[in-house]
């Protein structure tokens, strides 16, 4: 992430006011929220503070690979949030989510225009109990989640059939499944 050089000064503060705001695009409409305790309106939208967002966990970094996945906990008194929890998978799994930080000065204004700090795709949510309090936490990955999910390698006739139609080296690949064959002697396996 880069930074201009006032939201450096900024950061580099003892007391830092960050604000962070969170785009979820779900199927139904895009969710604007803001960790900070007022509503914001940038970049030609109202972005919902006041709670909508309680938490959310480290952004990591690795080196090779590996994905680290990112959990925000969303406020469950949101109807509309708590409706797409208890919804669909098909409403957010795979769609997209970013997350911008800003520095605020010292009236809580944004510090030049917000940056672009982590970028994903929604995975799973989740309605639970912290404590006294009811919590929704919306898991999301990094595109490089996508990798770890290798395809099915198992292939079947029928699949071999339609890309290469006169092969016929899996037709008796069910009839070798379900009768299997001795090929050592009893004798042989015991020793």
């Amino acid at each position: 992430m880069t930074v201009t050089t006032e939201q450096q000064a900024a950061l580099e503060k003892p007391l830092v006011v960050p604000a962070y705001f969170a785009l979820f695009d779900f199927a139904s409409a895009p969710v604007r929220v803001t960790n900070f305790n007022a509503n914001f309106d940038w970049d030609g939208h109202q972005w919902s503070g006041l709670g909508a967002i309680s938490k959310v966990s480290e952004v990591e970094e690795s080196d090779g690979m590996t994905t680290k996945s990112l959990n925000f906990t969303l406020n469950v008194a949101d109807t509309s949030l708590l409706a797409l929890a208890a919804g669909a998978v098909e409403e957010y799994r795979g769609r997209a989510a970013t997350m911008w930080m800003c520095p605020l000065d010292d009236q809580y204004r944004l510090i030049d225009e917000p940056q672009v700090c982590w970028r994903g795709i929604m995975d799973m949510m989740s309605l639970g109990i912290d404590g006294d309090e009811g919590q929704i936490v919306l898991k999301c990955e990094t595109s490089a989640y996508g990798l770890k999910r290798q395809p099915s390698i198992r292939l079947n006739a029928a699949q071999q059939k339609k890309k290469y139609p006169t092969d016929t080296g899996l037709d008796y690949q069910n009839d070798m499944i379900s009768n299997p064959v001795v090929w050592l002697s009893r004798r042989f396996q015991q020793i």
